[in-house]
């Protein structure tokens, strides 16, 4: 497993890391924690977690599987969004909406249509100290390594009660680093050195090319988290199909298959190229998919070899 040193936690944490947003809703607890328990064999260390994921069940579900080996796993949690309102009947109900999930696999574009979805929560002092106990409670831990603004607003960043409380939150070890995991405009202004976030976590893709704009505005040395590197698949595949010159380019790189086969393992490598530095998020909830992020991390693209695709494929979307 490839490592990265995290400055701002003073570590080594894997590249890759699991993205824990289905943990408790779409996947169930005794899967739950054997996918996580097959990544950390596989030397996944950091877990990405929010009192919202998984229908509120993901932080505790975490803590359950993370109790005997906190020192050799990181996570990071969030605070800023809460989970749907569940009723007695959809708890009841969503163990039989895995089972049928499973068994016709053509069903989940449905149940995710109807699932009720987490909602932000204006940020507050009380808020965030509430939030982290309650976090730290389902974790079973009496501290997290990094602690997320999840989707701040810009205006939420600079609030003086906001960053004070923050900042107490560490002094207090209850998160060793804060972070910000939002949008661009988040990200941007999280950038600025006066601040306290010491991480941004960024959706990234070759038609968001998020990460590479960060960059460029970044001054200090800032720990990137990425996310989403799959998002926009289906309109890739759209292009491939329809300009084949695109896809010949791509066969030149190496790359082999369906146009999905070959968007899937361009999209990785793309993630897991312009991220060298940081952190990856990836869902691994089915041995294959964990077998395949760690097989694509054994390639080394540089992000400029991937750039000119990238640019063509943006273009093609558009077009």
């Amino acid at each position: 497993m490839k490592l990265v040193f995290v400055e701002a936690i003073g570590s080594k944490v894997s590249s890759v890391g699991f993205g824990c947003a289905s943990l408790g809703s779409r996947i169930g607890v005794r899967k739950g924690l054997e996918t996580l328990e097959r990544a950390y064999e596989a030397g996944i260390t950091w877990y990405d977690v929010a009192p919202s994921y998984g229908d509120g069940m993901a932080e505790s579900i975490w803590g359950e599987f993370a109790s005997r080996k906190r020192d050799s796993v990181y996570v990071c949690t969030k605070v800023g969004m809460r989970p749907p309102k569940t009723s007695a009947t959809m708890r009841v109900l969503k163990p039989l909406s895995r089972i049928a999930i499973a068994t016709v696999p053509a069903l989940k574009r449905y149940a995710s249509r109807v699932r009720p979805t987490p909602f932000k929560v204006p940020l507050s002092a009380e808020l965030i100290r509430s939030s982290v106990e309650e976090s730290l409670r389902r974790l079973r831990t009496d501290y997290v390594d990094v602690l997320a603004l999840h989707r701040p607003t810009a205006e939420e960043l600079v609030r003086e009660d906001i960053i004070r409380t923050v900042e107490r939150v560490v002094q207090d070890g209850k998160a060793r680093a804060i972070s910000v995991a939002g949008d661009l405009e988040a990200g941007m202004t999280a950038l600025d050195e006066a601040l306290p976030y010491r991480f941004v976590q960024i959706a990234n893709t070759p038609l968001e090319p998020n990460l590479g704009k960060l960059k460029e505005r970044a001054r200090g040395h800032k720990t990137f988290v990425t996310h989403g590197s799959f998002s926009g698949l289906d309109r890739i595949v759209e292009t491939l199909n329809a300009q084949k010159e695109i896809l010949a380019a791509l066969g030149d790189l190496g790359y082999r298959g369906s146009p999905t086969d070959v968007a899937v393992a361009f999209l990785a490598d793309y993630a897991f190229a312009t991220n060298s530095a940081g952190v990856t998020l990836v869902s691994m909830f089915k041995k294959e998919h964990l077998d395949f992020n760690l097989l694509r991390l054994k390639n080394h693209p540089t992000p400029e070899r991937l750039d000119a695709i990238a640019a063509a494929l943006a273009m093609g979307v558009k077009d």
